[in-house]
């Protein structure tokens, strides 16, 4: 069995070892979804069904997602979980990044929604607009790669707002086998309800089976295969490792830890270009995304 096997292998066999904190999450995160679409079902039948309506819950529910975000990140890892403490610990730790979240994701769908809408008609009487309509199709699909990594990388990592959507976009393109095997995954997720719609024979039956994974595990299982697909990702690129090394380096000596510092730099040689601008700003070095400040740090440390 290759490593790429093993690993899918293993990402199977900790979603089933953790279904019940996942369902007591999910049970969690139904809560919102049903406020949030129960309000959605009174707005407009007071007014009318309008999309600025209809798109409602993906501004009211992004906190709880980053909180589903959270928990299958921590199965993911190995971390001992437990469902609804860490549930609403992650959704009041992220709150105030996960609004803003819900807020341009929003907007983001309503400006893609459109787009796709007027193109898509334009292009029956321009053909010359179906290129155009092509071009928004991708920009909505790199929209939906930014959705995958933008909750975990804020349940994950303490770093500024800005480069929170700057990494995201960075690894919605240069991720992108990894993207679209988490699209597939939430496509297989979604075809599997709609086979037991189509099975189950009536509209009733068909709607309480539907009604029951909703509140039970749909949306949990989606947010753990797009978070145990794409995590690794994060881990490679944006969680450094080199800080660690160089702190027990000059616990032991700080001989050895230059001796380390130069040896990294020989590998990956510094350019000083790279050193200008803010320093809390993450840059790439040696594959990873690596505070300024600390490469700045590290080329002081053997240049002076």
């Amino acid at each position: 069995m290759n490593k790429e096997k093993k690993n899918h292998l293993e990402i199977f066999q900790k979603y089933l070892h953790a279904i019940p904190q996942l369902v007591l999450s999910n049970l969690m995160f139904a809560i919102p979804m049903l406020l949030s679409i129960g309000l959605v079902w009174i707005i407009e039948s007071i007014t009318a069904q309008v999309v600025f309506i209809q798109f409602l819950p993906i501004l009211l529910l992004m906190p709880f997602y980053c909180g589903l975000c959270k928990i299958s990140k921590d199965i993911v890892i190995g971390k001992e979980v437990r469902g609804i403490r860490d549930f609403f610990k992650a959704v009041k730790a992220n709150l105030k990044f996960s609004i803003i979240h819900g807020v341009i994701f929003y907007l983001v769908a309503m400006i893609d929604y459109f787009a796709l809408l007027f193109y898509y008609q334009a292009g029956k009487y321009n053909g010359a607009m179906y290129i155009v309509f092509g071009l928004c199709l991708a920009v909505a699909i790199v929209s939906v790669f930014c959705l995958f990594y933008v909750p975990v990388i804020t349940v994950t990592l303490d770093i500024p707002f800005k480069f929170i959507y700057k990494n995201a976009a960075l690894m919605s393109i240069g991720e992108l086998p990894k993207n679209l095997l988490a699209l597939f995954s939430c496509a297989a997720c979604i075809a599997i309800v709609t086979t037991l719609f189509s099975f189950t024979g009536n509209y009733v039956g068909a709607f309480v089976t539907v009604f029951i994974l909703l509140i039970v595990i749909l949306p949990v299982t989606m947010a753990y295969f797009i978070t145990a697909i794409i995590y690794p990702s994060i881990d490679k690129l944006l969680i450094d490792k080199s800080g660690k090394n160089l702190k027990e380096s000059n616990k032991s000596n700080p001989a050895d830890r230059r001796e380390l510092i130069q040896s990294m730099l020989e590998e990956n040689p510094i350019d000083p270009a790279i050193l200008e601008g803010d320093e809390n700003e993450l840059v790439f070095y040696g594959g990873k995304m690596i505070k300024r400040a600390k490469l700045i740090e590290m080329y002081k440390s053997v240049n002076e």
